[in-house]
């Protein structure tokens, strides 16, 4: 079986008997992976599964005829018993993505604004990103990626091509900011869950991809005032950025018993270096920190969106 994610191929064999490869397409999985589609497309990560009750990777071959390959062990994914995998295999696709120019930018969210071009939201955990998120479901405007992003360059600009389609949010949002997003499920601590893989518009968008207009990095949060901004240019775009395109690549994105420690190839670093220069060139004076409550930052990038 060969499963899409994020337009990575990645091809499952050994023991799969027990439902393992179907648990990537799973809500809990699909929270962190882009994109996971059932795929017939050329291999670009093979996966080879034995059973056991913990996680680890003992062995890792990059880059042999183009194909990064795994062994692991691992009982079938699953939230709250058996995560690690789920991340695992994020970090293996990060890797083999960026060697095609394709980045999974985590901690971000994306929307398409009046304009038609989106708004690439970053921040640390707990700094609004799914509040964001929901109030633009409630506006009515299409939400793109929900906790991980997937960029590439087209003519020195970024394009969102794809991402994470599971949207976890704090039901306080409705209450505190008088608003009503419609959700499918409820998680064990109680945060809301809601599926977008079903918003046409959204499938329609991802397709043929969607010019970035603005990246923001958020500082948000329920008791903060009215929204302030500050520009980021030149050098401080490729340094701020750098984290965030690189953070999965490296293993920051934790997992037990350690993140893989995977190499940088050089193909991987041009690609990089191409990303991150178009980026500080063309989003110099268009990359801002903003700060204050998330209603008040969501409603003036929307005011940003209609004077550009």
């Amino acid at each position: 079986m060969v499963l899409s994610v994020a337009g990575i191929n990645v091809k499952f064999t050994g023991l799969l008997d027990d439902g393992f490869k179907e648990a990537f397409l799973g809500t809990f999985a699909r929270r962190y992976l882009p994109d996971v589609f059932p795929s017939e497309g050329d291999t670009d990560i093979i996966l080879e599964r034995f059973k056991g009750g913990s996680f680890r990777v003992f062995s890792a071959i990059y880059d042999h005829n183009g194909v990064d390959s795994y062994k692991i062990e691992s009982s079938v994914p699953s939230a709250y018993g058996n995560e690690a995998p789920v991340f695992f295999l994020l970090q293996a696709v990060a890797r083999a993505g960026a060697k095609k120019g394709r980045f999974i930018i985590t901690d971000s969210v994306s929307v398409v604004l009046p304009s038609g071009k989106a708004v690439l939201f970053v921040g640390y955990p707990h700094t609004g990103k799914s509040t964001i998120s929901a109030i633009a479901l409630s506006s009515d405007l299409p939400v793109l990626s929900t906790e991980n992003t997937v960029l590439e360059v087209r003519q020195e600009k970024l394009f969102v091509v794809g991402g994470t389609d599971i949207l976890v949010y704090d039901p306080r949002v409705e209450e505190i900011y008088g608003i009503e997003v419609p959700y499918d499920d409820v998680t064990r601590s109680g945060y809301r869950i809601a599926d977008i893989r079903g918003d046409s518009r959204r499938r329609t968008l991802l397709r043929r991809g969607v010019e970035v207009e603005m990246i923001v990095v958020l500082h948000a949060a329920f008791n903060c005032g009215q929204a302030s901004y500050a520009a980021i240019r030149g050098r401080k775009v490729r340094k701020t950025l750098w984290y965030f395109a690189t953070a999965l690549l490296k293993g920051l994105d934790y997992y037990e018993p350690l993140p893989l420690h995977m190499p940088m190839s050089e193909e991987i670093s041009d690609n990089l270096w191409g990303f991150l220069k178009a980026t500080s060139e063309s989003y110099s004076g268009r990359m801002y920190e903003a700060f204050g409550n998330h209603r008040a930052i969501f409603e003036s990038v929307v005011e940003m969106s209609f004077r550009k």
